[in-house]
């Protein structure tokens, strides 16, 4: 097996693992290392189908506490704002797009630290829900990484953890599932081209990381983990803006 094709399963499992203990952090876990490892078109689209799967299967677990009426708000938002992300995504060359994705992971996610800290909180409505699915539903098709604005959301609102969790899940399902679709109408040459055999093992690393998770999360504390997930995060965010600046020259 190639040592690339490795790499990928073991971003792709590290992803499943955080997608499962935290609730989110798939794209941003193992985005930004398979936009290293293919490139920032087909990366993100793999990103968004892995995490379709991620989302969906712990979905299944959590289902009846989801708010629905948050989810459609949310959702209405993220369905558009995938437009113009995917828009972004195919008129970008590589190294600019490179940029744009660890830029947007690294402010994403400090951005988020600093909205926790501050005690604020903003209005419950449909207004403030459609533009938090809108700003998700755009980072997801431009950088594969739409957790971060409603996790913000989130602690703005004060929104119960345990809900939110379950109400986030058939969210993203909706959010990447639009962004995987516009990026194929606006992009046809963006779905990975990978061999038979590394799809399968796609899917084994997937299955495999979302029973550890499963396993883990209850080993360890969820705040932990989400500490955990923010440093892989932030130094993929850092590595692909440093690759993408580096192929500027």
């Amino acid at each position: 097996m190639e040592p690339v094709v490795v790499l990928i399963l073991f971003a792709v499992f590290l992803g499943a693992v955080s997608q499962r203990v935290t609730g989110m952090g798939f794209g941003l876990v193992s985005g930004p290392f398979l936009v290293l490892l293919l490139d920032p078109f087909s990366g993100v689209v793999l990103v968004n189908i892995c995490g379709i799967i991620a989302s969906g299967t712990v979905f299944v677990r959590t289902f009846e506490e989801v708010e629905w009426g948050s989810f459609w708000k949310l959702s209405s938002g993220a369905v558009l704002g995938s437009i113009p992300g995917a828009l972004l995504a195919a008129a970008l060359p590589a190294p600019p797009l490179q940029i744009l994705i660890g830029l947007l992971i690294i402010v994403s996610l400090i951005s988020s630290m600093i909205i926790g800290r501050v005690g604020k909180t903003v209005p419950v409505n449909f207004g403030t829900k459609f533009t938090t699915g809108f700003l998700s539903g755009t980072m997801s098709a431009a950088a594969g990484a739409g957790g971060p604005a409603v996790s913000a959301y989130a602690v703005l609102t004060r929104w119960e953890q345990r809900k939110f969790a379950a109400t986030l899940q058939p969210f993203l399902v909706v959010g990447t599932t639009s962004a995987v679709i516009f990026k194929a109408v606006f992009d046809h040459s963006s779905w990975p081209q990978l061999a038979a055999p590394t799809w399968i093992g796609i899917g084994a690393v997937l299955v495999a990381g979302l029973v550890s998770g499963d396993w883990l999360s209850k080993k360890i504390e969820s705040s932990t983990a989400r500490i955990a997930m923010i440093i892989l995060a932030l130094g993929g965010g850092a590595a692909t803006l440093v690759k993408g600046l580096s192929h500027l020259s």
